[in-house]
């Protein structure tokens, strides 16, 4: 692992570890227990809700760290969107994991920044829609929907999986922006790692895991302009506009 991994999975780890974050009804603190004191000694990742917490085994290097905090956050996600029944459908844990996600970045931004930068530490917050994302080991484009096309078929956004080819409605901004693009994405990322309406919930999910570390990792400038989406915009009607504010060099302005 490159030092740089090793030092933002360091950062991310101490910011888990000393702050609560919170996911739809729930409160957590991640701790870190030795094997033989974890519930299922077997596993890296445990969620406790009982007692608000994540657990996570001691002693795992940077990267095995960084899986099972994944782990254990995408079944938390879908946990608390109540998508654990045995017939939920693609379309189902779709929908749960874009707009969980969407949800912890934007109640949790530090640790979501951590996280975002363990897993490249070149993602930056950016203004421009990506027009390019690399899915799996498919290249995938995105691109705006015109207008006329997008009333006609009534949706905000879609995944086209014959063209790899990801679309989305020009009316859409900020927080719905954000989920829509991360909904049609994980469709994308569906299809490249094969899960269907037919596969094991338990499996999907360790499927998806993976995949959104991959995710994130090859597309760090749309990983930046995601997280930017959800991050709360100043008030304009909030905005001192009165004779006495500084301009931008800090001198006060003339009446």
């Amino acid at each position: 692992m490159a030092p740089h991994h090793i030092t933002m999975t360091a950062q991310l780890r101490e910011l888990a570890l000393a702050e609560r974050f919170e996911l739809g009804p729930y409160s957590l603190q991640v701790c870190e227990l030795s094997a033989d004191q974890m519930p299922v000694r077997r596993r890296h990742s445990y969620i406790d809700l009982t007692h608000g917490r994540i657990l996570l085994r001691s002693g795992l290097a940077p990267g095995h760290w960084r899986r099972a905090f994944i782990h254990a956050l995408v079944r938390l996600v879908h946990y608390s969107q109540a998508v654990l029944l045995h017939e939920s459908t693609e379309e189902h844990l779709t929908h749960s994991l874009a707009s969980g996600l969407s949800q912890f970045a934007r109640r949790n931004p530090r640790l979501t920044w951590a996280l975002l930068r363990a897993i490249n530490p070149n993602v930056r917050r950016r203004m421009r829609m990506p027009v390019r994302l690399v899915i799996g080991s498919a290249g995938w484009t995105v691109r705006t929907l015109t207008v006329k096309t997008a009333a006609r078929l009534r949706l905000f956004g879609q995944a086209d999986l014959e063209r790899r080819r990801i679309e989305l409605d020009p009316a859409l901004s900020g927080t719905q922006l954000a989920v829509i693009f991360l909904h049609e994405s994980v469709h994308g990322v569906h299809h490249e790692i094969g899960v269907t309406d037919h596969t094991p919930l338990r499996i999907a999910h360790s499927r998806e895991a993976d995949a959104l570390l991959a995710f994130f990792a090859t597309n760090p400038l749309a990983a930046g302009w995601w997280f930017g989406l959800l991050q709360p915009r100043p008030d304009p009607l909030t905005i001192d506009r009165s004779p006495q504010a500084a301009d931008e060099s800090g001198r006060r302005l003339r009446p």
